[in-house]
């Protein structure tokens, strides 16, 4: 059984059709790729997926179970982050705040228990704040656990939105661009942040212009072409499709 499934997916703004027709599948277990030039309707789909768009034709399912149009936080629920092609980091917080902020759906949200401190919720934070700083070390942040966010540099606080976004215990991450802005060495640290969270157990799915990244990091590529699919297989299917390499890819 596939873990995500778009079956016939489309949306319009006004008269502009930005999806139209999709059809793919993501199985668990596996880092896929969406890939296209700006307007090809990727950030679109995530939107789509992740509900804060609701679709104007098609399914889209999780575990066989319909999530078309529901709220984003109901998605977190049921295992589905992501991140966003810009930054949504708090600046004036500390990074381990901003990964604990990842961390509300699994809190004793009890206003009475809360306000006096009860056992149950001083445990749960402190088991929330354990596992906050796992995942810092996880993306290679360690370093910077106690340091205001605003103090961290560009490529550090790409991973630390990976990290927020892991708190909440997802079974599929989908990650906007995540080596955008970033240089050389910032390009492998997120490659390597990648490939350790797919090892975790987590399926992993990015839009991304890095090419290099995108080819050796994914199972699977999804070519989107004006909202619809151009081509779609492993990297070396796509890498030798003329159809794509005229469209987007060039030389590799």
């Amino acid at each position: 059984m596939s873990l995500l499934r778009v079956e016939g997916l489309g949306i319009h703004f006004g008269g502009v059709q930005a999806i139209e027709d999709l059809d793919f599948t993501i199985e668990a277990g596996t880092i896929h790729s969406i890939i296209g030039p700006n307007g090809a309707g990727k950030t679109t789909l995530f939107n789509l997926i992740t509900g804060v768009y609701r679709p104007s034709a098609g399914t889209i399912l999780l575990d066989d179970t319909p999530i078309a149009g529901r709220k984003p936080h109901d998605l977190a629920r049921m295992g589905l982050s992501r991140t966003f092609q810009n930054l949504r980091i708090m600046m004036n917080m500390s990074a381990l705040d901003n990964v604990m902020v990842g961390r509300h759906l699994h809190l004793n949200r009890n206003l009475l228990a809360c306000l006096l401190r009860l056992p149950p919720v001083t445990r749960g934070d402190r088991a929330a704040r354990k596992l906050c700083t796992e995942l810092m070390d996880l993306v290679g942040l360690s370093a910077y656990r106690d340091a205001d966010a605003g103090s961290l540099p560009y490529g550090a606080l790409k991973r630390l939105e990976i990290a927020r976004a892991l708190a909440a215990e997802p079974r599929l991450l989908l990650l906007d661009e995540p080596a955008a802005g970033l240089n050389a060495q910032e390009t492998r640290e997120i490659d390597e942040v990648i490939v350790k969270v797919a090892r975790s157990g987590v399926t992993v799915v990015l839009v991304e212009h890095d090419m290099k990244l995108v080819m050796g990091l994914s199972d699977h590529i999804l070519v989107l072409d004006h909202g619809r699919t151009l081509a779609e297989g492993t990297p070396e299917a796509v890498r030798n499709n003329p159809a794509v390499v005229a469209a987007y890819l060039g030389t590799v």
